[in-house]
């Protein structure tokens, strides 16, 4: 019996011994040895669970021969065994890729895994925003994602951008939707500038968006959906392929505090070359006199610029609620003296759970306000490049500062223009130091996004999710122009000009997602949902004008006004209703069937035989990985196909034309519907196919897609006879569809990945293939002009059965054997409009490497352009006024080289122009522009990063810390244009193509720094 009871006293002390409860401690780290907060602790099977503090340090209760798991996003999952220890160390390294478990965020801002996407969609982390940090985050994409190109404004800090997806698919709007947290962001702004002159009231100014206004430290990632399939269940707004940012979220158990700052010095580059040699004569307005040394240094105009970019985030999370602040500030001065931005950013987002966990509740708020002194303009009006290039040598930039003088019969400060009589002072031809200072503009832009996210979990398979935002931005541009500016642009007495713009978006949604499994074999997952979009905007424009102008002379202000002509209301409303459905069915996990459609009514169709239209998806994908044996260095492959269509609807008020009334007068609508017709969206139809493959371990990559889209029934313009009862001066008409086919590639490489070297490389190839057809026969022969010449040489135009964006202009006329025909006055003749090229690249290749040492970190991303052609008028007009270097160079050759013949009579050569000649018929803004044809293709060096990260014993206080050197447009590998091809006159559909004196574009270099408390 006491043997017995000894025994069983073994036993039991054993297994007390064995499921006795010990508490772990321990701190984790990364690999480079830097501790790790927010990572997740539990016991495998359990519910017992930890989280890292910001030291890394955690501590949880287990029992021995448990396992620990420890989980970080992006890192490898550790699982250890606990023994008799009571310290446990973890170090994390980070995981390799895996395209079976990737999570990516696809319309309407729901996850799903990549592997059943049947469509392409392409990621940008965090990271690659804010590494390289711009004033607008979209200029931190070109070259990153396939099949985007990515086109900055040359208005500088603050200017908009131009984003095309796949081609230009749209004859009037070609932008992308740009949505946050699955809700469509309103991306409004005032016009785009459309005209080679400039504009009459304020000149060729960038109208802005919202975009260019938001924090990109607020966003962890940027997903780009590129095809119809991809953007489908976002209807009419994203048939031109969607942008969709995701807010950062506080991890749980944690509290941070981070600061960044970056601070860049942007100085001109890639301006014309100028002559030093000839100086211009008395009371000449060209530089065309005797030879002398005169200033070549123009880029001494421009100043230094820099931008200061700060930004604080704060966030802490617990497992029931999280908060973040976010403020960020913008100061930048530009490189054209008396420009200057300043921007605010303010963010608060806050989220909660209830009711056992079951509604999660998110409320984000954010509050923009931008203010912008002597934004830049381009072309000939208000624009001082204009005349910093093109004044007369005889006088330096320094004489030009001397700009204005007493006059005392009017009492006032007269613009002073040396070289200049006051009659000669025109709208091509103003002092450019008055202009900056007597004719300055402000731009102000206050932005509010505010939205509420509900999601409520019904059960295991069903959760129901509603989503409401509510949008407004308000710009508003002024601009004081002082008497004795010129008299074709400005009132004697003075012009003042102020226009506002009030835009508001009211979205909600309501939606049902299913998740569940149908079988062993078959999964479900499905979207059902209905939407609603209203958008609001007006606008007044008070225009003292130039021929009423002001009363009292440079008085700025609506008493002033001598009369209401140039006053004008408008205003503008659109409504979208929609309903749409999606499931995706899975098979054995490696078969995934997509089907999706949506339906949209809208208010732009009313009066037509159906203002409803509705669009289908069909997807399918394969994961061959899966679905049969591989090669053992084989990680993942599968193939996809897709075919969609998604409507486009027209411009507000075209199906219920509204007269308007200016200075008392009404005005017959601009355009309607020819009678006896109906107008129909454009519809967009596009097959697309492609396959991506992992290997050796993750460590090698690709995707492939092609394909092949055509949108018909393009909404456009034809003149009205003038006899038309309604005294429209258009019909609007479907007619026209464009065509696009395209490839892309992207290719990644982890081509060496060690514990103290890494190298990884990305490679993004596309290119796309458009085509302009069935435009009506009366629109000038098949064509379309979105940019009208006037009295220039430069055209832009859609033209049937060319590619979309067909520059125009002159060439040289020729004889049979291709001698160029010389009259005998020494003009040279010169053809009738010609295509002299297209403004859209062949393709584009962006490549990127990142290189690891230690605590070092590199990067450089080179950002190429091959084909396309643009033109250069600033070019022509420098070489007329006898300011550029060619011209001068002719002049010390004695006369230009050319092969010419006589017109007269086809036989006597002219090898020899003079270069004043030559130049002042083949020159100017309305001379034989074939001749400033340059190729497009570019080779940048986009951005370049070199870093340290601190470890945190160096800085005690801190918990992480970097410091980078960066730089952004450094050099050109390779450019053939006299100017930057990477930059647009307008992110409009028009001014493609061309330079009409546009700013310079910069180069930056500057420090990142980070911190994180």
């Amino acid at each position: 019996m006491k043997n017995f009871f000894l025994i069983f006293m073994i036993v039991f002390t054993a297994q007390v011994s064995l499921a006795q409860v010990k508490s772990i401690k321990g701190v984790i780290t990364d690999s480079d040895g830097m501790p790790l907060p927010g990572v997740s602790v539990a016991v495998q099977g359990g519910p017992k669970g930890a989280t890292s503090d910001f030291d890394g340090l955690y501590s949880i209760e287990v029992r021995i021969g448990e396992t620990l798991v420890f989980t970080y996003v992006g890192l490898e999952t550790k699982k250890i065994v606990v023994g008799d220890e009571a310290t446990i160390n973890v170090k994390m390294v980070q995981a390799a890729s895996n395209a079976l478990n990737e999570v990516v965020v696809t319309s309407l801002g729901l996850k799903k895994t990549r592997k059943s996407l049947t469509y392409a969609a392409q990621e940008l982390k965090g990271e690659e925003l804010t590494r390289v940090k711009d004033a607008n985050l979209i200029n931190t994409v070109a070259g990153k994602i396939a099949g985007v190109a990515i086109t900055k404004s040359s208005s500088g800090s603050g200017g908009s951008t131009k984003v095309v997806i796949r081609g230009n698919s749209s004859f009037t709007n070609n932008q992308p939707l740009y949505v946050i947290d699955g809700i469509p962001l309103l991306n409004a702004g005032m016009t785009q500038p459309n005209g080679t002159f400039g504009d009459l009231a304020g000149g060729n100014r960038d109208g802005g968006d919202v975009v260019s206004l938001i924090n990109p430290d607020d966003y962890e990632g940027m997903t780009v959906l590129k095809g119809a399939a991809a953007s489908v269940l976002y209807g009419s707004q994203g048939a031109r392929g969607v942008i969709l940012l995701s807010s950062k979220k506080g991890k749980t158990g944690s509290e941070t505090f981070n600061v960044n700052s970056v601070t860049t010095i942007d100085a001109a580059a890639y301006l014309p070359k100028f002559q030093s040699d000839y100086t211009s004569a008395p009371g000449d307005l060209r530089t065309w006199g005797a030879k002398q040394k005169v200033e070549s240094n123009i880029k001494g105009f421009f100043e230094t610029g820099v931008t200061k970019i700060t930004s604080m985030a704060f966030s802490k999370a617990t497992d029931g609620a999280a908060l973040s602040l976010t403020y960020a500030n913008t100061d930048a001065s530009g490189i054209i003296p008396g420009n200057h931005l300043k921007k605010n950013n303010f963010g608060i987002r806050q989220a909660g759970k209830f009711f056992k966990d079951k509604l999660n509740v998110a409320v984000t708020g954010n509050y923009v306000n931008q203010i912008i002194n002597n934004r830049p303009v381009n072309g000939l009006y208000f624009n001082p490049v204009s005349g910093v290039y093109s004044h007369p040598r005889a006088f330096s930039l320094n004489d030009l500062k001397n700009y204005e003088v007493y006059d005392q019969s009017k009492n006032w400060m007269a613009q002073n223009y040396p070289g200049f009589e006051t009659a000669q002072i025109n709208e091509s031809n103003e002092n450019p130091y008055w202009q900056i200072n007597k004719q300055k503009s402000f731009d102000t832009n206050s932005f509010f996004n505010g939205a509420i996210a509900f999601d409520y979990k019904i059960n295991s398979w069903l959760n129901l999710t509603s989503r409401y935002s509510y949008n407004r931005n308000e710009s508003n541009f002024r601009k004081e122009m002082y008497a004795t500016s010129a008299s074709s642009l400005v009132h004697p007495k003075g012009r003042y000009i102020n226009s506002t713009l009030i835009t508001t978006q009211n979205y909600a949604d309501f939606i049902a997602l299913i998740h569940t499994k149908l079988s062993e074999d078959f999964s479900l997952n499905g979207t059902l949902g209905t939407s609603i979009n209203n958008g609001k905007s007006a606008g007044i424009v008070l225009d003292s004008g130039i021929g009423g102008g002001l009363a009292n002379a440079n008085i700025f202000t609506l008493g002033n006004f001598v009369n209401n002509n140039g006053n004008v209301e408008t205003t503008y409303q659109r409504e979208v209703q929609s309903i749409f459905a999606a499931a995706t069915l899975g098979y054995k996990d490696y078969l995934f069937l997509d089907v999706a459609g949506r339906k949209d009514w809208s208010s732009t169709l009313v009066n037509t035989d159906d203002a409803g239209y509705f669009y289908p998806s069909l997807g399918l994908t394969g994961i061959l990985s899966e679905m049969t044996a591989m090669p053992d260095f084989v990680n993942f492959g599968k193939v996809r196909a897709t075919y969609a269509q998604v409507g486009n609807d027209i411009a507000a008020f075209v199906t219920s034309p509204t007269y308007s009334i200016v200075a008392g007068t009404p005005i017959n609508p601009p355009a309607g519907p020819r009678p006896g017709t109906t107008l129909k969206p454009e519809l967009k139809s596009e097959v697309e196919v492609g396959t991506e493959w992992r290997m050796f371990n993750n460590r090698f990559g690709f995707e492939l897609s092609y394909y092949n889209s055509k949108t018909k029934n393009q909404y456009m313009l034809v003149p009205a006879e003038s006899t038309n009862i309604n005294g429209y001066t258009n019909y609007a008409i479907n007619a026209g569809s464009i065509s696009n086919k395209g490839f892309e590639a992207v290719v990644f490489a982890d081509i060496i990945r060690g514990e103290k070297f890494n190298w990884e490389s990305r490679v993004n190839f596309s290119q796309n293939r458009s085509m302009v057809n069935d435009i009506p026969a009366q629109n000038e022969e098949g064509r379309i002009v979105l940019t009208d010449p006037g009295s220039n040489s430069y055209r832009y135009s859609l033209v049937e059965g060319r590619p979309f964006g067909v520059i125009e202009g002159y060439r040289f006329k020729r004889d049979a054997q291709g001698r160029i025909l010389v009259n005998k006055d020494n003009t040279i003749q010169r053809t009738d409009w010609e295509e002299l090229g297209n403004a859209n690249p062949d393709f584009m290749l962006g490549w990127s490497n990142t290189f690891k040492i230690g605590a070092f970190t590199a990067s450089i991303l080179i950002d190429a352009r091959f084909g396309g052609e643009v033109l250069s008028l600033t070019q022509a007009i420098n070489d007329q006024n006898g300011v550029s270097k060619a011209s001068g160079d002719a002049r010390n050759a004695g006369g230009v080289q050319i092969n010419g013949v006589r017109a007269s009579d086809g036989t006597t050569p002219v090898t020899t122009m003079d270069a004043k000649e030559y130049y002042n018929t083949v020159g100017g803004r309305n001379g034989v522009s074939g001749e400033y044809i340059y190729d497009a293709t570019n080779v940048n060096v986009r951005e370049v990063s070199i870093g340290y990260t601190f470890k945190k014993d160096k800085l005690p206080f801190v918990q992480t810390a970097s410091i980078s050197l960066i730089a952004r447009n450094l050099f050109f590998i390779y450019k053939d244009a006299p100017f930057d091809p990477n930059v647009a006159l307008s992110t409009g559909e028009g001014l493609q193509g061309v330079d009409v004196f546009g700013m310079p574009s910069t180069r930056s270099v500057g420090l990142n720094l980070n911190l994180t408390f």
